[in-house]
């Protein structure tokens, strides 16, 4: 994992979760980790990263729940994680697999 591409997915997920960087200094300070604004902007431009505990933090506050992937050495405006509903979806499609045939058949996949 470049230190860009962490930045860029840590950047990219605050947005599309629609949080300014002083609601994801509320939310880890909320959990003890205390940050300012200032560490956040430097994560986000690759200047530093976070400790193992605040990034698995930042995970769960972003939602992320494949983070070695979504943080691995893929293109930032590749990432597609799953929402909540969608990720109910995904467990129930895997959990009944006899209604999968039926399933891709309905959403038309080959």
């Amino acid at each position: 994992m470049s230190k860009e591409t962490i930045a860029k997915a840590l950047k990219l997920y605050r947005q599309k979760n629609k949080y300014s960087v002083t609601d994801v200094v509320v939310k880890l300070n909320e959990c003890g980790h205390h940050v300012s604004e200032k560490t956040v902007y430097g994560w986000e431009s690759g200047q530093s990263l976070p400790n193992s505990e605040r990034l698995v933090e930042l995970c769960n506050i972003y939602n992320i729940h494949d983070f070695p992937y979504t943080l691995g050495d893929v293109d930032a405006t590749d990432i597609i994680t799953p929402n909540t509903h969608e990720a109910k979806v995904i467990k129930n499609y895997r959990t009944h697999a006899n209604m999968q045939d039926a399933v891709d058949k309905l959403l038309d996949i080959d």
